[in-house]
């Protein structure tokens, strides 16, 4: 029994040391440099440029063109799989999915090119103009004409502090999409950011989240899910901003 006992034991200790070691092993995957947020910006500006006109008959010039922009930056190897297949795909054949995917991205470029100090963060509740924030990286111009010239990022603490922001809307977003009741956000925001809670185009009503003057309990389903996925797409190019679970953009979680 005894050699037993000490069979087990030791086979923990070994079983603990290895969990230990590889603990130690881990980490966490650095935050992207300023020269790979530029080129993911241009990237995506593209991917969402074809998903927004892969309905319009007229644009499929712009379509060929903003591909070929693409590859003369040298940016094709940047591309995954889902965003080679639809940029590669026949120009109008997008399902609706890709389409509306590949549109909503424009609020990830919106994050990104304000990291980059070359855009203004719209209110939290703002849909952005993708156009004037693809121009702001330089869409379509010479290589160093665009944002991958020189390349630059706000502080960490920006960053960091935007992403607690974003994290904290994005948890009242999902929560209401449970609870579907009123809620103290302004508390919540208080305890978790200090002064000032108004930030980034937020506005309270009643205690809570409101969009245009009203709170995020009493509107409508859609300006309801156009706030989610604002949100979403915002807090997702946040997270990889600060290198949070994923180098890969399309793997990176918006857990709250």
């Amino acid at each position: 029994m005894r050699c037993r006992f000490w069979s087990i034991w030791l086979g923990r200790v070994k079983l603990n040391q290895l969990i230990h070691m590889e603990e130690e092993d881990y980490v966490e995957p650095p935050p992207p440099s300023p020269k790979k947020v530029a080129r993911r910006a241009l990237v995506l500006s593209v991917v969402c440029c074809r998903g927004i006109i892969d309905t319009n008959p007229e644009a499929a010039g712009l379509a060929t063109q903003t591909w070929a922009w693409l590859k003369d930056l040298g940016l094709e190897g940047d591309l995954s799989e889902w965003e080679r297949k639809t940029l590669e795909a026949p120009y109008g054949s997008l399902a609706l999915t890709n389409r509306v995917n590949a549109g909503w991205l424009s609020e990830a470029v919106t994050v990104l090119a304000w990291a980059l100090g070359k855009a203004d963060l719209p209110s939290f509740e703002t849909q952005c103009d993708p156009q004037s924030v693809s121009n702001s990286l330089g869409f379509l111009q010479p290589k160093n004409e665009t944002v991958l010239a020189n390349p630059a990022l706000l502080s960490p603490e920006q960053l960091s502090e935007y992403n607690e922001f974003i994290y904290n809307v994005h948890w009242r977003v999902r929560d209401f999409s449970i609870r579907k009741g009123p809620y103290n956000f302004e508390s919540l925001a208080r305890k978790a950011w200090g002064e000032p809670v108004l930030r980034h185009g937020l506005k309270i009503v009643e205690n809570d989240i409101s969009l245009r003057g009203v709170p995020i309990s009493r509107v409508s389903e859609s300006a309801y899910r156009n706030l989610s996925s604002i949100t979403r797409e915002r807090h997702r190019a946040s997270n990889w901003l600060i290198g949070y679970a994923s180098e890969d953009f399309y793997e990176v979680t918006t857990d709250t």
